[in-house]
């Protein structure tokens, strides 16, 4: 038996590795990876037929796999080979596509991956174990099936902490990276949920609730010496806050491609950085109550609120 279960090892090993590198990396970055790369936003469109091509794709590959499998675990003499062939598929492509559920950002690239690597070897592993054992076939499916709910928990576990990190760096690498004005948000209700850009440009996300309800704002801070508010037609309007970051009246442009979308309001900050401020939803934000919760203040004092116990680089 354990001959048996060793030399079956190996082709397990090899039909979940093809699987992943398939259904993990090849195919997300042939389908999404011209979508992603590109600097326009994704447009929902594009989204959309990327799943609708990749649904068919891995449910046709997935056939032609458990085919293979259950074709070269039976010249070993895996007990069922058919039922552990479709049962490594199976396991694979769920941990491929099961959710982490990571709050605020997402975690690295190669732990999806080694979730699906992980569930199509232990997965079938455990199955053939336990029917070596003596147990029956249903049996071993369902310890199949508890391994890979465990599996699935426990990668939940370790994949928050790996994100966090992971959210900070980024963080405090870009806020420190970027050379313009920056902006924090004063209000403690509202929570940072990532900040993305370089020297010149910089993305802060932020959430927060209003009339119990979650809504966000992002905030892009660009050095521009040359930015001056200006109105186009159907598209944006100049007018004057009478309160701006620095205590005085400013001239602000607000703009909406269309009615029912997100609004972006922008502005001149002293000095060379401009501001724009988009809606996450639209008509969520009051843009006096909200200009009202900004502060200026450096790298060093918002990564000592937003951070506080991060290092300082």
């Amino acid at each position: 038996m354990e001959r048996a279960v060793l030399s079956a090892l190996l082709p397990v090993a090899v039909l979940s590795a093809t699987l992943v590198a398939l259904f993990g990396v090849v195919l997300p970055l042939l389908l999404l990876g011209p979508v992603l790369a590109s600097r326009t936003r994704p447009q929902p469109q594009q989204l959309l037929f990327a799943v609708v091509l990749l649904i068919p794709t891995v449910v046709i590959g997935s056939v032609f796999l458990a085919w293979w499998a259950v074709e070269w675990l039976g010249r070993y003499d895996v007990p069922s080979a058919e039922l552990v062939g479709i049962a490594l598929v199976v396991a694979a492509v769920v941990g491929l596509m099961a959710p982490l559920r990571l709050p605020g950002g997402s975690g690295p690239f190669w732990l999806k991956p080694l979730l699906g690597l992980s569930s199509g070897v232990l997965v079938p592993m455990s199955m053939i174990l336990s029917m070596g054992a003596g147990l029956h076939e249903l049996a071993a499916a369902g310890i199949g099936l508890l391994v890979l709910v465990a599996l699935v928990v426990v990668f939940r576990v370790i994949a928050k902490p790996i994100a966090d990190r992971r959210k900070a760096k980024q963080v405090r690498s870009s806020v420190r990276r970027f050379q313009g004005q920056l902006v924090d948000v004063t209000d403690e209700a509202w929570s940072l949920s990532s900040a993305r850009g370089d020297a010149n440009r910089i993305v802060l996300t932020y959430s927060g609730e209003s009339d119990g309800k979650q809504i966000g704002a992002a905030l892009m801070l660009k050095r521009d010496m040359e930015w001056v508010p200006k109105a186009e037609e159907n598209q944006s309007a100049v007018f004057e806050l009478s309160k701006g970051l620095n205590g005085q009246p400013t001239e602000a442009v607000l703009a909406q491609q269309r009615i029912g979308s997100p609004a972006t309001l922008t502005m001149r900050i002293p000095g060379t950085t401009i501001l724009s401020i988009r809606e996450t939803v639209a008509d969520s934000l009051s843009w006096v109550e909200f200009i009202g919760k900004l502060e200026l203040t450096d790298a060093d004092a918002m990564l000592k609120r937003r951070q506080p116990g991060a290092d300082e680089d």
